[in-house]
């Protein structure tokens, strides 16, 4: 029996073959980050880029649940969750 096909997750951002995350993209964190305002943003949250640094070496990231903040993030700390319709 085939197992049933689920979505494909999309590959983690900055990795060979991978599309750059662009502003207003939703990107999950795969490790614990801390905000701007010192509070502890948990791996696996999800938020929205409101900013791409050093051409996409880090951004800048809006989180709403399970905390209020806003975080800086490394390229290689975030995976696309949805791409922002422009």
């Amino acid at each position: 029996m085939r197992a049933p096909r689920s979505k494909s997750p999309l590959p983690p951002v900055g990795g060979l073959g991978s599309e750059p995350v662009r502003e207003l993209d939703r990107v999950r964190i795969l490790r614990a980050v801390s905000g701007d305002d010192d509070v502890t943003v948990p791996a696996g949250a999800t938020g929205t880029v409101v900013a791409i640094y050093a051409d996409g070496e880090a951004f800048e990231v809006e989180f709403t649940e399970p905390v209020d903040t806003l975080a800086t993030v490394e390229a290689d700390t975030v995976c696309l969750v949805e791409r922002a319709v422009v």
